[in-house]
């Protein structure tokens, strides 16, 4: 056994105490939980669930990791049961059920240092968000990528690892999604944490865009890394301004190769069903309408 866990961390509308995003839901833990547990937001998380976050992580070369999934302890039905069905088959996912209303940091923090193993010395953390995707080698090389880290990770006590060659996906509820490939500096989705296990820092100690100033960190831009999900639900601008991030000159007719082999996604399965579900009116009406 490898003596690196790898140890994501997925947020599944969880309703946090005021103030946890810029984005605000309102100022009453019961407004911000009638946001979060809106019919059209859940179905859309579901969405990116099935469709973009699960397929790589059933795919991995290396399934020797864990993801904890954060979730509210009132998530209603059928959504508490789609969430748990979609991740049966998967072992490695640890749901977690919280009291909402508490600091999103803090109850963040308490359930990763749950879900550490003790008797491994390095916790190696991402953020796992619930409309994003790693590529099917990210378990294997952020195991790998540490043997040549080791030395700074042993004189500095930390270290990350920055894989920030990915593809941003944009969507839309007019029905239309757009591949959009980038180098990104310290995005969350391929941004690893090497952390001592004992100690009591996790990745929610640190912010990423500020990591550089804590971290010895190893950018890594040699493959197709990460997906960014990037909509008018994200708390953060991603949508509408991506910070830190150059698009790259790629031929847009590649990239449904890419996916496949990345990332297991069908993009023509994937932009049918998004269109669909669009059209049905699933995730509510598109900016400007209704």
């Amino acid at each position: 056994m490898s003596d690196v866990q790898v140890l994501g961390l997925c947020r599944w509308s969880y309703p946090a105490a005021p103030e946890a995003f810029k984005a605000q839901f309102g100022t009453e833990i019961d407004d911000i939980r009638a946001a979060v547990y809106a019919p059209e937001r859940l179905e859309l998380r579901l969405f990116f669930l099935e469709h973009v976050v699960l397929p790589s992580l059933r795919a991995q070369s290396d399934q020797d990791f864990r993801i904890v999934m954060l979730m509210g302890e009132t998530l209603p039905e059928p959504y508490r049961g789609r969430v748990l069905d979609l991740i049966a088959d998967m072992p490695q996912f640890l749901p977690v059920f919280a009291p909402e209303g508490q600091n999103q940091m803090e109850v963040c923090h308490r359930v990763m240092m749950a879900g550490r193993e003790p008797d491994r010395p390095v916790s190696a953390e991402f953020w796992c968000d619930d409309d994003d995707a790693v590529a099917i080698d990210f378990v294997r090389r952020t195991r790998h990528m540490f043997r040549s880290m080791r030395p700074f990770y042993d004189e500095a006590g930390k270290a990350a690892l920055d894989f920030n060659n990915g593809i941003m996906l944009k969507s839309s509820l007019d029905g239309t999604l757009d591949l959009v490939p980038v180098v990104a500096r310290q995005w969350t989705p391929g941004l690893v944490h090497y952390l001592p296990t004992e100690r009591d820092a996790t990745l929610t100690n640190f912010h990423h865009a500020r990591l550089w100033m804590r971290f010895v960190t190893l950018s890594w831009p040699r493959k197709t890394m990460f997906i960014r999900g990037a909509h008018e639900f994200n708390v953060s601008s991603v949508n509408r301004k991506p910070h830190n991030a150059t698009i790259q000159k790629t031929d847009p007719a590649k990239l449904p190769a890419v996916m496949e082999s990345r990332f297991r996604i069908d993009v023509d399965a994937l932009e049918a069903e998004w269109r669909r579900r669009c059209e049905a009116g699933l995730f509510g009406e598109p900016a400007g309408k209704g």
